[in-house]
């Protein structure tokens, strides 16, 4: 895509944000759910050098500058903290199809782990796909709580290397859990992905990486993920916090010339999937606020998985936007109100549901097969 055309889709989706807003002002915080309305509104002003670090108009220089900049800093800020985990750093090989590539890999362990056969917290930190702060999420409380060992991928972002260069990380770090499993004291069949915004976005094409591959996560909890970069009737552009002028700033700069089009897969982002593709496809929790960008994807995202016969469970919550939904299950944003407990304990039960109970459907996949193999034999009698 031209960046001339990409200008002129921002330009639409700010004519549609602006239609929208006539009718729902979200400085007034009326639109909230009365739990959370005191949480209702975030200056995007200060945000300012997220929205720099894609800005199509900024040098890839100054991105990659100031992105390694920052980078630095939240990793210095990590590794300062006193910790309530043991944290381990490993530099891993990369996956297949970028082999010559090597993943820093966080491994964050609580302290009364057992030994071996522990189960595993696959986190996927957001950011945008411009930055990476693991400070923000709370991954270890989820490590204590599921007492469970926590992997952190430390991806490369869209100012480092377009995509495929995240996922390509992403499944090195996999791959190199399932090889070092009892290395690392962990169960390989006990392994849940989850993020929130783009780690949830990540954590989903992720998977159909995984799938191509052979690998079986047993299930995944995502909360205001992005799965689709394409502009269908606005549904793309709907009103919130963090816009979706900005969410196809950052997409645009991560696919390039691939953005707004078909020519890429799900594993770039979830909603270009068909059914078929969807075909056992692991159990999948979905958080989403009404306000959020791209909910209409994750809507139909979460259809074909229902006809493609995965277990899927999806939420909505109304009178909440994005930064409502991904706030709800990080840490360092202020006092939890009540509405945003309320979602984080839907979200930690439902990582315990991935960890206590097996939700995956591999009798699916025969079924199917065997049902497309009849239709496919009719045809060819025909």
């Amino acid at each position: 895509m031209s960046q001339r055309n990409f200008e002129k889709l921002n330009d639409k989706g700010s004519q549609l944000i602006a239609e929208s807003n006539r009718i729902t002002d979200i400085t007034d915080s009326k639109w909230g759910h009365p739990d959370g309305a005191d949480f209702w509104y975030i200056d995007p002003a200060l945000n300012v050098e997220t929205a720099t670090l894609y800005n199509p108009e900024v040098s890839d220089e100054e991105k990659l500058k100031l992105g390694k900049k920052r980078q630095q800093a939240y990793y210095d800020q990590w590794w300062s903290t006193e910790h309530t985990c043991d944290i381990e750093k490993y530099e891993v090989p990369g996956c297949e199809e970028e082999p010559d590539t090597p993943v820093e890999v966080w491994v964050v362990k609580p302290k009364n782990i057992k030994p071996r056969k522990n189960r595993v917290l696959y986190y996927v930190v957001g950011g945008a796909l411009v930055s990476l702060n693991p400070n923000a999420y709370p991954i270890e409380r989820l490590c204590e709580e599921h007492k469970c060992i926590g992997i952190v991928p430390i991806y490369r972002l869209s100012w480092e290397a377009k995509y495929p260069a995240a996922i390509n990380d992403l499944h090195a770090a996999y791959k190199w859990m399932d090889d070092n499993a009892d290395m690392l004291g962990i169960h390989p069949n006990k392994v849940v992905l989850s993020g929130s915004s783009t780690g949830g976005h990540l954590a989903l094409a992720l998977a159909f990486r995984l799938k191509r591959y052979g690998y079986s996560p047993r299930g995944i909890v995502t909360v205001s993920a992005q799965t689709d970069d394409r502009e269908k009737d606005g549904s793309s552009f709907y009103s919130g916090v963090w816009d979706s002028v900005e969410q196809h700033d950052g997409l645009y700069q991560w696919l390039g010339r691939n953005f707004d089009s078909n020519r890429v897969g799900p594993e770039a982002l979830a909603n270009h999937a068909t059914v078929e593709d969807c075909i056992g496809f692991p159990p999948t929790f979905m958080y989403q606020s009404e306000m959020d960008q791209d909910i209409f994807g994750n809507i139909e995202f979460y259809t074909k998985l229902l006809k493609a016969h995965s277990f899927a469970e999806y939420h909505v919550f109304g009178g909440a936007h994005h930064n409502n939904g991904v706030w709800s299950v990080i840490k360092n944003c202020g006092e939890p109100n009540d509405y945003s407990i309320r979602i984080a304990q839907m979200f930690d039960s439902n990582i315990e549901d991935c960890f206590k109970y097996d939700l995956r459907r591999p009798w699916v996949v025969e079924d199917y097969k065997v049902a497309f193999k009849e239709k496919l034999d009719r045809k060819s009698v025909v």
